[in-house]
């Protein structure tokens, strides 16, 4: 390597010679230009000494070039050479900063190693380093902390114990940092299975059923007293697991492992910390009602009925379900084996009253014998004690208590009513109904193996009910007259001009819009089955504000926005068609049993004069099915979130959140029809297209929800059955008012 030094020779003007004042290594950039060293009355020895000065310093420059090219290019001399400035310049000259260190080629004793699999998340690392240098390993994605590091000393080996989240292929890097130079990083992958949780606390009591979280996807089984695997079951998506085990009552200690196919070549993780636990599998005897008395009279309609159940262990308890005519009327805690609730709200008559008890394990006993009882007068004679419920598969429970029953393997099954909350009766305004109870969630819908049925379903409804219907429609037109049904006093036949009119006061259009609101809220009620109770009052409210809800913000509300837009003006109006399409579904799944029932509830309409555009009336018809769509589709999801409610408000909640998903898609699949003066004929006029896109998806939507549940209940065959019979009668009606009605009366004349 050759060093190049740059000089810069001044000139100094003395009279009409020129001479070299100095030389300088490197210019400066900041230096200014030299004032004439040649002042007024400068003497001739004083010239002489600047000149000898300025020769001696070009030839100490010339030794210095000629030694700097002897220097061999490897030699830690030439590397370090650097431009040195002379003493004018070296006062001006701008520091540079010490760039930082740049990573060097990798040391030779530098290594690091990870294992191919750790059964726990506390995966150990290790490598060799060099002599005071430091090592950093952290993963190779991540912006957090490191895994380890190691401080610099001078072991020339190092390992480090970091915690690892359970993966697959997990990329780590370690970096050596040697003198502030850093190293090329070094990667290890490492496969990562750590042990399971279990839930519960220690000696806690179970029928036998243990749970716990573990990593997606994995099999974790549960091990029994350190050897025999008692249950196994594969973590969710979430990483939930849960399994029964299968041993008889008793104290156990449980631990868990858990493996996965991909990770480690399928090898189990470390077994997690231990639980000690008591199965208990063993069903308690029944429990007895001592108050009210057997054959007693009770002067009012309630009473409290008290008893003696099975006594729990310190801490815990059991509990005592009494019902009322078979149906659950109240529940209480079992406390030092004894429980007390109020049966409220009971009719006149005679009654009968059980119990049934659930131990702290989750054991139910058989049902006690039943005892029967008067409430008020004794008018009536007592009718025959009603059949007992007992879990199912269970034989008949005699009369009289049965004794313990023997241990079993196998943990007692709930009996087949559900119990209600505490303090609860049948006949309250906190008592939940049927309604929307078999309505499915999101979830349920997409896992019930119906997303595969559900299109033929909607294909079906598009080809054997909404076309064959548009064909009969259009050949009955002015064939057929509808009377124009009206709720203000002016369907009445037109009077004679000779008879004197008396005009009535208009109604008002509050009451107008109630009537058909109430008459579609109790055809809703009876199709999804009532009683005479007071839970049904709230029912009933639930259905009005449903309803409500789907009239004036999917329709006022949405088609005055749509009208606003498309810059036109349209006057609601109530619908018969669409309550007669309530009577025929309600009719339909209270017939049929169809669960959950179909139902619609969207009364009113927009109705448009002659004289507004095709496209603008096709818009805000377009508008007013989206949104009640949309309101269906939101009342939906939330009414999934609701689970099992209980009390007065979140009940009528959670049922106007079914009712305005029920009726809103009931009411879609009835507005996207092209006849009469439906919104959907306005679209199918306006164009094809959209129409069937929009029917398509509307259809799509109410057959995921009507399929969808392990309870749902819709005839399927027995639908598509119906809609080919219906089609074909309607294309049949359409071929013979066209083809063959003409030719007959071209004959005939």
């Amino acid at each position: 390597m050759i060093t190049h030094f740059h000089y810069h020779a001044q000139i100094i003007d003395i009279g009409h010679d020129a001479v070299l004042n100095g030389l300088t290594v490197q210019p400066s950039r900041s230096s200014v230009p030299p004032r004439p060293f040649r002042d007024r009355g400068a003497s001739a020895s004083r010239r002489r000494l600047l000149t000898v000065l300025a020769v001696a310093g070009f030839a100490l420059q010339s030794v210095l070039v000629l030694g700097a090219a002897a220097v061999p290019p490897d030699s830690p001399s030439a590397a370090d050479s650097t431009e040195v400035p002379d003493s004018a310049t070296a006062a001006t000259a701008t520091p540079t900063p010490s760039p930082s260190p740049t990573p060097s080629a990798m040391p030779s004793n530098f290594s690091f190693s990870a294992p191919d699999f750790s059964p726990t998340n506390a995966v150990r690392l290790s490598g060799t380093k060099d002599a005071g240098s430091s090592v950093v390993i952290s993963p190779r994605s991540a912006t957090g902390s490191p895994f380890c590091t190691i401080p610099a000393s001078d072991d020339t080996e190092f390992d480090c114990t970091a915690a690892v989240a359970s993966g697959a292929a997990i990329s780590l890097i370690a970096v050596q940092t040697l003198a502030g130079v850093a190293s090329a990083p070094l990667s290890a992958t490492v496969d990562v299975l750590g042990a399971p949780t279990i839930d519960g606390a220690p000696e806690s009591l179970t029928t036998g059923i243990i749970s716990g979280y573990g990593f997606a996807g994995s099999t974790v089984t549960a091990v029994v007293d350190g050897g025999a695997a008692g249950c196994s079951s594969v973590a969710t998506d979430a990483g939930y697991w849960s399994c029964v085990l299968t041993v008889p009552s008793g104290p156990y200690v449980i631990r868990a492992k858990q493996s996965r196919a991909d990770l480690g070549g399928g090898a189990s993780s470390s077994l997690s910390g231990s639980l000690s636990l008591v199965v208990d599998r063993d069903s308690p005897a029944s429990a007895v009602i001592t108050s009210p008395a057997p054959g007693s009279q009770v002067a009012g309609t309630q009473v409290a009925v008290s008893g003696t159940g099975e006594a729990a262990p310190a801490g815990l308890s059991g509990t005592a379900d009494v019902y009322l005519d078979n149906l659950p009327a109240c529940q209480s805690a079992i406390v030092g084996g004894t429980f007390s609730c109020i049966v409220g709200g009971v009719s006149k008559g005679p009654h009968s009253l059980l119990v049934i008890q659930r131990d702290a394990a989750g054991n139910y006993s058989a049902p006690s014998a039943p005892i029967t009882v008067t409430f008020g007068s004794r008018g009536a004679a007592a009718p025959a004690p009603p059949a007992i419920p007992r879990p199912p598969g269970s034989p008949a429970v005699p009369s009289t208590p049965p004794s313990a029953a023997p241990p079993s393997t196998t943990p007692s099954a709930p009996p087949s009513v559900t119990p209600l909350p505490p303090g609860g009766s049948i006949d309250n305004w906190g008592t939940p109904t049927t309604f929307g109870a078999m309505l499915p969630t999101l979830s349920s819908s997409v896992t019930s193996g119906n997303l595969a049925l559900a299109p033929l379903l909607a294909i079906a409804f598009v080809l054997l009910i909404a076309l064959p219907l548009r064909l009969l429609a259009g050949a009955l037109r002015g064939r057929i007259r509808m009377p124009s049904l009206q709720f203000t006093g002016r369907n009445h036949a037109r009077p004679s001009a000779s008879v004197p009119v008396i005009e009535s006061a208009p109604l008002n259009p509050w009451v107008v819009g109630a009537i058909p609101l109430a008459a579609a809220a109790a055809l809703i009620v009876i199709a999804g089955g009532v009683d005479d109770q007071v839970r049904y009052l709230r029912l009933s409210l639930a259905v009005v504000i449903g309803l409500a809800v789907l009239n004036v913000v999917g329709v006022a509300v949405a088609t005055r926005c749509g009208s606003f837009a498309q810059r036109v003006s349209g006057r609601l109006r109530f619908v018969p068609l669409l309550l007669f399409a309530a009577v025929v579904a309600a009719v339909l799944s209270r017939v049929a049993g169809i669960h959950p029932p179909v139902i619609a509830g969207v009364l009113i309409g927009v109705g448009f004069s002659s004289t507004v555009a095709a496209r603008a009336r096709a818009i805000v018809s377009l508008v007013e099915i989206g949104s009640v769509t949309v309101l269906a589709a939101g009342a939906w999801l939330l009414h999934g979130l609701f689970g099992a409610a209980s009390g007065f408000w979140a009940l009528l909640a959670a049922e106007s959140l079914a009712t305005i998903a029920l009726a809103g898609l009931g009411s879609v699949v009835v507005l996207i029809l092209p006849i009469a003066s439906l919104p959907g004929r306005a679209v199918f006029e306006w164009s094809r297209p959209a129409w069937l896109a929009t029917i398509t998806v509307a259809a799509l939507f109410a057959s995921v929800v009507v399929l969808g549940g392990g309870d749902a209940s819709f005839p399927v065959i027995g639908a598509i059955v119906c809609a080919g019979a219906f089609a074909a009668l309607s294309v049949a009606v359409w071929g013979w008012l066209r083809f063959v009605e003409p030719g007959a009366v071209e004959l005939h004349d």
